[in-house]
């Protein structure tokens, strides 16, 4: 059988699926690579995907040093790109993991009903996950005093990855290159501050959200922020439909750990209720019972 043209699998694809336009959101000085199994899953159903990278925010391979800009130009790009997929679609939904869903929210305070509905995968809004040191407390010092100008962070193991085999190929990669799929091998003061001023500014607008549907997948046993902040965006959202999935074999990189493929279901079921307009309680679960109420 000879393999189909591209068009008339194009053609094949339900109208409401391609006026739905997906923006992928990776983590802090990292690369679209962290939701590569996401971005895949939901291709193949036919859903356009832009996996952005953003200037001053996404490692930059080709800058010997990564600079950071204002959290707020961060923002500006991704307002920019939903005014103009709005302009050929009928939805837009945003997808973004650990810095990536502030970013989201942030976004969707921003745009107000321009986005859709969001996807927010380990959600960190308050840092307290079981690996968080008690001295974190004092990085506000690094963070918006003269003390911080030269430290910067270094990622260490599990780099947010429960999995071994997965573990071991991101510290081969670090000892190559200063990037892996789980993100850059440092992070500099200037990140970690314009991520700080980003979530202090998300949860004090939480309550302006305006998209009808949310979908948070957390980790029980994510080592960087704890189950604590489903219960902030619980309460402080004010959207139509939260659904809350837990996930029970990873650590904070959800998208590229144990429970990847889940992850992948569970988004690409949630774009179809979108898509379709079908309420997110209504649909069948992309896998169970894993879920925890809001």
């Amino acid at each position: 059988m000879s393999a189909r043209d591209p068009a008339d699998l194009l053609s094949m694809v339900h109208p409401a699926v391609r006026r739905t336009a997906i923006v992928l959101l990776h983590g802090l000085c990292s690369t679209p690579d962290e939701l590569l199994t996401v971005q895949s899953a939901l291709r193949s159903s036919g859903y356009p995907v832009h996996p952005m990278a953003i200037g001053g925010y996404s490692f930059d391979a080709s800058a010997p040093l990564q600079h950071a800009l204002p959290y707020e130009r961060w923002i500006d790009a991704i307002e920019a790109r939903v005014n103009t997929l709005r302009t050929h679609h009928d939805r837009v939904l945003l997808v973004g993991i650990s810095a990536g869903s502030s970013l989201a929210l942030g976004a969707a305070i921003r745009c107000g009903s321009d986005v859709d509905a969001l996807v927010l995968m380990s959600t960190t809004l308050r840092f307290d996950g079981w690996a968080i040191p008690r001295t974190r407390m004092l990085l506000p010092l690094a963070f918006y005093t003269p003390l911080g100008r030269f430290w910067q962070y270094r990622e260490c193991a599990p780099y947010g990855v429960k999995n071994e085999r997965v573990r071991a190929w991101i510290e081969r990669e670090l000892r190559h290159r200063k990037v892996s799929r789980a993100g850059s091998s440092v992070l500099g003061v200037g990140h970690l501050r314009e991520h700080d001023r980003l979530i202090r500014h998300v949860k004090r607008n939480l309550h302006r959200v305006q998209c009808g549907s949310v979908l948070a997948l957390h980790a029980r046993e994510d080592e960087v922020a704890s189950l604590g902040n489903l219960d902030i965006l619980a309460r402080g959202l004010r959207c139509r439909e939260f659904r809350s999935v837990v996930l029970h074999d990873s650590y904070h990189m959800i998208s590229i750990d144990n429970d990847r493929q889940q992850v992948a279901r569970e988004t690409l079921a949630f774009a179809d209720a979108l898509a379709h307009g079908i309420a997110t309680t209504d649909i069948q679960r992309a896998s169970s019972p894993h879920h925890a109420p809001a």
